[in-house]
């Protein structure tokens, strides 16, 4: 059987045709920057949108309140097939608290795509959670691998 490899990071407009090429999803889409980019590929790409929990414009995700012309720019876009909703919650926030956050807004979602059900939640620390709010996908990467190294 042959894997499915999927990009979970913050991805720049610059490298998403680079990403798609050995990625056939991806968890962070959250621009219609990124969507203009993987609309040139030859072929189709499952994406997640990513939503910024943190307020934090400089942080990665679309704004909750940009989500829906994003959704919009996504549906347009032949190449991508819209899967559902990606979210980190906030570390100055109880993940329960966060996910609910996220599961409003997908019920928005669901109204302009009802295939976009999956939800691309938590992490090593609050996988618990996000499997209590329904997460299809989970982020356990330090729970496998460890701590990354702190820079000197």
């Amino acid at each position: 059987m042959p894997l499915t490899w999927h990009f979970v990071g913050q991805l720049q407009s610059n490298k998403a045709r680079a990403v798609a090429d050995y990625c056939q999803v991806i968890h962070s889409i959250d621009r219609e920057s990124v969507a203009q980019k993987l609309a040139t590929v030859d072929h189709q790409i499952d994406g997640f949108l990513e939503i910024n929990l943190t307020g934090d414009p400089g942080r990665g995700g679309v704004e909750p309140e940009h989500l829906g012309a994003l959704v919009d720019t996504v549906l347009e876009t032949p190449t991508i097939s819209l899967r559902g909703l990606m979210a980190v919650a906030p570390q100055d926030e109880a993940p329960e608290a966060a996910f609910e956050r996220v599961l409003a807004m997908r019920q928005d979602v669901i109204a302009r795509a009802p295939e976009a059900t999956d939800l691309s939640l938590g992490m090593t620390g609050d996988f618990e959670e996000a499997i209590h709010a329904g997460a299809t996908h989970l982020r356990i990467g330090s729970a496998i691998t460890g701590n990354r190294p702190v820079a000197p």
